[in-house]
């Protein structure tokens, strides 16, 4: 029998979305009161090829058998819903004759992800039509403006759109071709604040070989992207913190690259990854911390719309918002060469 993680956690209460095809971000569910407002940004990554988690804010960690008993299993409820799935061989159940289960089960782990290939359920003129809606909103166009940091340009030239509820974000390959799209709420009104429409396979947004120039920022969502472009920074999002792949360094191949990434655990974690990823592959790799004092998700957006404020305040003609020379004004002591480091 494959192993079935989606159907283990489900059973579990706790979702791991569709568009993850290895590791997914959820709440914590080991101690939710050990997370500020409940862990409303998830900051536990679920291995969907094994079921192993680890919170990245608390610290617990475990197999899939571990989250069981977080969810309030026992022993025996949490093998029997293991071999259901798939996880653990029947045989492993011996312990019901001897009357004590086993500490540690061994976990059957398949050889390759399942996959199932399911269609994307949007195409091309979905994208055009939900763009052409946002372009035609002008009060969502301003709040975006004003309240995101996002400029018309960056909007139309990324497609953006807005489909009567959410934003919507499409994501391309390296042909310009459509591969998924992500839906989101800008303004932290609804839940999730981001989805996947059902097919959408994860990519880097705008896909690399789409923007050539030689120094990129490498940004935590495309919402940052988005702002850190209409700033005149050649921004490229990796869609989210638990989302990047190594297999897309290669796209780096001889550029400069800073990774820019939230000011929290999972964001600094994912930072770590990426440099390590790039380190012999991009000419060089750098990290910017924003804040390393903060850990409340601070960010690139949170960054830029700051410089904007105190920039109005300044005399004099005002400055390029080039965001590598605003993030160095103000934070140069934190900013690490992680392509030397990485081969130390």
């Amino acid at each position: 029998m494959t192993p079935d993680v989606r159907s283990f956690y489900a059973a579990l209460g706790i979702h791991l979305p569709d568009w993850a095809d290895l590791n997914a971000s959820v709440r914590c569910f080991a101690d939710s009161g050990a997370h500020q407002n409940g862990d409303g940004r998830p900051s536990c990554s679920v291995s969907v090829i094994t079921g192993a988690w680890k919170c990245h804010g608390c610290g617990a960690r475990g197999g899939a058998y571990d989250a069981a008993i977080a969810r309030g299993h026992t022993p025996r409820s949490a093998m029997d819903l293991m071999v259901a799935c798939g996880l653990v061989e029947p045989r492993q159940l011996a312990y019901r004759r001897s009357g004590s289960a086993p500490a540690r089960p061994a976990v059957l782990v398949a050889s390759q992800p399942p996959r199932v290939c399911r269609p994307l359920e949007i195409s091309d003129p979905d994208i055009h039509r939900w763009a052409a809606a946002l372009d035609a909103d002008g009060g969502l166009m301003r709040r975006l403006i004003l309240e995101r940091a996002w400029s018309p340009q960056a909007i139309h030239e990324l497609g953006i759109g807005f489909d009567g509820e959410r934003i919507t974000v499409p994501i391309r390959d390296a042909n310009g071709g459509l591969r998924g799209l992500l839906r989101y709420d800008p303004f932290g009104e609804l839940r999730p604040k981001v989805l996947a429409v059902r097919g959408t396979r994860l990519g880097l947004i705008p896909h690399p070989t789409r923007d050539l120039r030689e120094h990129i920022l490498l940004a935590e969502g495309p919402p940052d992207m988005i702002a850190a472009r209409s700033s005149g920074a050649p921004a490229i999002a990796v869609p989210g913190a638990a989302a990047w792949r190594a297999e897309w360094a290669k796209a780096f191949t001889g550029r400069q690259v800073t990774v820019v990434m939230d000011c929290d655990v999972p964001g600094r974690e994912a930072a770590r990854r990426i440099a390590h990823d790039l380190a012999g592959v991009a000419q060089s790799v750098d990290v910017v911390d924003l804040d390393a004092e903060r850990n409340d998700g601070y960010d690139l957006t949170d960054r830029i719309r700051e410089h904007r404020r105190s920039s109005r305040h300044r005399s004099g003609p005002r400055p390029i918002a080039w965001p590598l020379a605003v993030l160095l004004e103000t934070v140069s002591t934190t900013r690490t060469p992680m392509s030397q480091e990485a081969h130390t």
